[in-house]
């Protein structure tokens, strides 16, 4: 079943089977080497838990990683205290057609896209998040974060993640471990159970 997610997204991106009104619902927006208008958008955020996903769109680990996700949490999470950013980076050849199809696996609202051509972003946010392992920064991708409701981002600084995981080779045996969507959902409960109601129309 896992890899017919892989497949799906094959026959996304060559047949247009979305109508007009739902690819209208799946956009993104194109991010700077600096990820200037995603930190922009956590700070307007603050005040409900974040997550923040790095993936390249073509890669099947990350896809799978994606619809866990989505299965573990998004899709059984209506609450309007949380908010997700996906960061797209293209590692093995992934092209900004591919953003969309894999945009399809979080249907969920409070889902945010973007998408890095040149990919340099993927260096920004490992030196900003310290992903890195004992022979220094690995490139961030197949990462998947989790900030608390208080998380600010500096425009010298870092917000503090909560939650770092990965399915990274480069990462095994560091302190950040490896992707188990059950527990990062969990976690993510644990978090919106101790933050505070948002107040109407926020």
């Amino acid at each position: 079943m896992r890899f017919s997610v892989a497949l799906l997204l094959f026959f996304l991106s060559a047949c247009d089977w979305n109508t007009p009104a739902e690819s209208a619902k799946v956009s993104f927006v194109s991010l700077d080497d600096e990820a200037r208008q995603l930190r922009e958008e956590f700070n307007r955020s603050k005040g409900k838990v974040r997550l923040l996903f790095i993936v390249d769109p073509s890669c099947s680990a990350c896809l799978r990683g994606l619809d866990d996700m989505n299965r573990d949490l998004l899709a059984q999470t209506r609450d309007s205290r949380l908010q997700t950013y996906v960061v797209h980076v293209p590692v093995i050849g992934a092209k900004a057609k591919h953003v969309q199809p894999a945009a399809t696996l979080l249907p969920a609202e409070n889902v945010r896209h973007y998408w890095n051509e040149s990919g340099k972003v993927g260096w920004t946010l490992s030196n900003i998040f310290g992903i890195k392992n004992n022979k220094g920064a690995v490139y961030a991708w197949d990462v998947w974060l989790l900030f608390g409701a208080d998380a600010d981002w500096p425009s010298d600084g870092a917000p503090k993640a909560q939650v770092i995981m990965h399915q990274l080779e480069e990462l095994e045996g560091t302190e950040f471990p490896p992707l188990d969507t059950k527990v990062f959902a969990q976690k993510v409960h644990a978090m919106l159970s101790n933050t505070k109601t948002l107040d109407a129309g926020q």
